[in-house]
C-alpha cells in the first residue's frame, strides 16, 4: 500500500491520489497520511539514491551509448519564493539507423536501455559536482564517452566544459529552431510568408552544415538590405549561435544514429513541474528533495530496486 500512495503521490495531488485510492481500490486515507508518507518515502528515497549499487550494476550491463542531459525548472519554497531546480538524466541508448537531414522528421531511435534520473536545488558549481561521482558509478572512465545534450543554458555549457571536458556536445535541435524562428519574425514579420521561408532555410542550413551554414544564412540575409533592425536582427542570431559552435553538427550526429534533442530531460523537467506547480502549491526547501527524489526514482530504473530493498 505504502508502494501505491507513493506512485499516486508521485504523479498527481494528495487530494486527487486520496480520491483515487477511494474510488479505486476502496481505501480510505486522508491526504495528509498520503504526504507524509509520500514525503517519509522521498526522504529515504533521497539518502539511498546515491549508493544504491543494484541499478547501477544493470545501467552498466546496459546496450548502448551514454547520453547525458541536464535541465532545470521553477519550484515554489515557502523560505525562499521561486528556485531553481537543477534536474540531470544519465541514459544509455543503443544507436539509431543512420538518418539524412531530410530524413530527420521521420527518424526514429531505438528506446533507452538503462535510466537514472536526480534533481536539487543548489548552485550550479554544487549541482556539477555529483556529475563524475555518478558517471564513475556507471562505469564510465573518460568524457569523452558521454554525450551531452542540452538547450542553451549557460550555466549548463560551462559545467560541462568544466566537468566533461571532452565529451560529446549537442545544443538541442529544438531550441537552436526557435531562436532561428525568433529571428524569421523581426525580419519578416510573424506569420508572413517570407518569415516561414527564412524559418526553412535556417532549418535546413544548421541541420546540413551546423554554424557554417548559419554564417552563409546571416551573409546572405546583409545581401538583401541592412537596417538598424534587421542587424539587430542578425546580431541576436549570430550572438547566440557563436557559443556553441562546436555544438551544432547535426548531420554527423544524424549519421552516426545520434540523438540530436534533449526531450528526455526536458520530459523529466516537465513531469517534475507538473508535481511540484500545482496550482498554489509552496514547499519546503527539505520536501522539495523528498519529492524530487520521489518523482525522479519513480520515473527511472531505481523504482523496482528501491522497493525491494524498502521491503
Amino acid at each position: 500500500m505504502q508502494r501505491q500512495v507513493c506512485r499516486l503521490g508521485a504523479e498527481r495531488s494528495f487530494a486527487t491520489s486520496r480520491d483515487d485510492l477511494r474510488e479505486l481500490l476502496g481505501v480510505c486515507l486522508s491526504a495528509e497520511t498520503l504526504r507524509t508518507v509520500s514525503e517519509q518515502h522521498g526522504r529515504q528515497m533521497a539518502a539511498w539514491q546515491p549508493h544504491d549499487t543494484s541499478s547501477v550494476e544493470v545501467f552498466q550491463a546496459a546496450e548502448g551509448a551514454v547520453e547525458f542531459t541536464v535541465d532545470a525548472g521553477k519550484v515554489h519554497t515557502i523560505e525562499a519564493g521561486w528556485k531553481d531546480l537543477k534536474i540531470a538524466v544519465l541514459q544509455k541508448r543503443p544507436l539509431g539507423e543512420p538518418a539524412t537531414v531530410a530524413q530527420w522528421d521521420e527518424q526514429r531511435l531505438p528506446e533507452a536501455t538503462a535510466r537514472l534520473a536526480w534533481g536539487e536545488i543548489a548552485p550550479s558549481k554544487r549541482f556539477r559536482r555529483r556529475w563524475r561521482g555518478w558517471l564513475r558509478r556507471v562505469g564510465v572512465q573518460q568524457a569523452a564517452e558521454v554525450h551531452v545534450l542540452a538547450d542553451g543554458a549557460e550555466w549548463i555549457w560551462r559545467s560541462a566544459d568544466r566537468v566533461l571536458t571532452g565529451s560529446l556536445q549537442t545544443l538541442d535541435i529544438y531550441h537552436a529552431l526557435g531562436h532561428v524562428a525568433q529571428a524569421a519574425g523581426a525580419l519578416y514579420g510573424e506569420g508572413s510568408e517570407a518569415a516561414e521561408l527564412f524559418r526553412a532555410r535556417g532549418r535546413d542550413a544548421l541541420l546540413r552544415e551546423g554554424w557554417v551554414g548559419l554564417c552563409r544564412l546571416v551573409a546572405q540575409e546583409y545581401a538583401v538590405g541592412e537596417t538598424p533592425e534587421r542587424r539587430a536582427a542578425l546580431e541576436r542570431l549570430v550572438g547566440y549561435f557563436v557559443k556553441h559552435t562546436t555544438r551544432l553538427d547535426y548531420a554527423e550526429r544524424l549519421r552516426s544514429g545520434r540523438a540530436i534533442g534533449s526531450g528526455c530531460v526536458e520530459g523529466q523537467a516537465k513531469t517534475l513541474g507538473l508535481r511540484l506547480k500545482a496550482r498554489g502549491a509552496r514547499w519546503k526547501m527539505q520536501n522539495v528533495r523528498s519529492m524530487t527524489a520521489l518523482v525522479c526514482i519513480h520515473t527511472s530504473d531505481q523504482w523496482e530496486a528501491y522497493w525491494t530493498q524498502a521491503a
